[in-house]
């Protein structure tokens, strides 16, 4: 699986499986305001990126996160 896969597994402890574009808080528990940090700073350091607050607050599922780490030039399936 992609790095960022893991990231979002790792961070909300399920499995790998269940990461898919429209995972988000809303059909995962783990998902929380702590978790939504952590996976944040997880992305920026693994992908050496750097989000503007604005940003980071438009992540609001698994592929927001993806088209996030696309338009700034990453492979998020990498």
């Amino acid at each position: 699986m992609s790095k960022l896969t893991n990231i979002f597994a790792s961070v909300l402890g399920i499995s790998e499986e269940k990461v898919t574009d429209t995972l988000s808080p809303q059909n995962e528990v783990a998902w929380d305001s702590l978790n939504a940090i952590i996976l944040i700073s997880e992305i920026e350091h693994a992908f050496d990126l750097r989000f503007g607050y604005a940003e980071a607050m438009e992540v609001k599922n698994f592929g927001d996160a993806v088209t996030l780490i696309t338009s700034k030039g990453k492979d998020p399936y990498a």
